[in-house]
C-alpha cells in the first residue's frame, strides 16, 4: 500500500524535474568565466524558483537530447594558482546567482576541504575537480554550473540545494544526501552513489536513466535510512529505460 502511494509522488517529481529542465533553458545564462557587470539581479527564493518551474506540468515531455548536448560540452580550465593561500575556501557570491556570475571564479580544484561548510552559499560556477569534500555541508547552497569531476563528496549533504547543470562525472557520492535537491541536467556519468539518498530530489528523465543503470545504485543511507534504489524512483516502470537491478 505504501509503495502504491509513493509511485504517484515519484512520477510527479520526475514531471516537475522535466519542466525545470525545459524552463531553465528558456532563461539567458552567462558563461562561467564571463558576465555582464552592468546587470545584477537578486536571486529568487529557492523554494519559489523550484516550484514555480513546475507550472504547466500537464502534457510536458522529457528533453533528453537537450540534456545530452549540455553534458557533452567541453570546458577549458585555467591553470591552478597554488600560491594563493586563500584559494581553498568557500566564498559566496552576492550577484546573479542563477547565472553563475562571479566577481572572480571560485577555484577549489584538488582542495582538501573535508567537513567544510557552504550552507546557503552561492558557489555557482565553482571548479571543484578532484577535490576532497568528504562530509561537507552544502545544504541550501546554489551550485549551478559547478564543475566537480572526480571529486569526493562521500557523506556530503546537498539537502535543499540547487545543483542544476553540474559536471559530477566520476565523483564519489557514497552515503551522500540529496533530499529535495534540484539536480536537473547534471552529469552523473560513472559516479559512485552507493547508499545515497535521493528522496524528493528533482531529477530529469535522462539523469534517472543514468543513475538507475549505475551498478552502485544500491544500499541504504546510514543517516536517513532511505533505500537508494527506491529514493531515486528506479522502481517506477515508466521512469525511463533502465536495467532491473533487483
Amino acid at each position: 500500500m505504501a509503495d502504491a502511494t509513493r509511485r504517484p509522488r515519484r512520477r510527479l517529481r520526475l514531471g516537475l524535474a522535466t519542466v525545470a529542465l525545459t524552463s531553465f533553458n528558456a532563461f539567458t545564462f552567462l558563461s562561467v568565466f564571463q558576465g555582464d557587470s552592468g546587470r545584477e539581479s537578486s536571486a529568487p527564493h529557492r523554494r519559489d524558483l523550484i516550484w514555480g518551474l513546475g507550472a504547466g506540468l500537464l502534457g510536458v515531455e522529457a528533453a533528453p537530447r537537450e540534456a545530452d548536448a549540455y553534458m557533452q560540452r567541453k570546458v577549458a580550465y585555467p591553470p591552478i594558482n597554488r600560491n594563493d593561500p586563500d584559494r581553498c575556501k568557500f566564498k559566496t557570491s552576492n550577484i546573479a546567482q542563477a547565472n553563475a556570475q562571479r566577481e572572480k571564479y571560485l577555484d577549489l580544484r584538488e582542495c582538501k576541504m573535508a567537513g567544510g561548510k557552504a550552507v546557503g552559499d552561492d558557489i555557482a560556477g565553482a571548479l571543484m575537480n578532484r577535490g576532497d569534500f568528504t562530509n561537507a555541508n552544502f545544504e541550501n547552497a546554489i551550485m549551478t554550473k559547478v564543475v566537480a569531476e572526480d571529486a569526493n563528496f562521500e557523506g556530503a549533504s546537498f539537502k535543499n540545494a540547487v545543483a542544476d547543470r553540474v559536471e559530477f562525472k566520476g565523483a564519489n557520492f557514497k552515503n551522500a544526501i540529496f533530499r529535495n535537491c534540484l539536480l536537473t541536467s547534471s552529469d552523473f556519468t560513472d559516479v559512485n552513489i552507493e547508499n545515497a539518498d535521493f528522496t524528493d530530489a528533482f531529477l530529469d528523465i535522462q539523469s534517472v536513466k543514468i543513475l538507475c543503470n549505475n551498478p552502485t545504485m544500491k544500499g541504504t543511507n546510514p543517516v536517513t535510512g532511505a533505500d537508494t534504489f527506491l529514493s531515486a524512483g528506479c522502481d517506477i516502470a515508466d521512469a525511463g529505460s533502465y536495467n532491473n537491478m533487483r
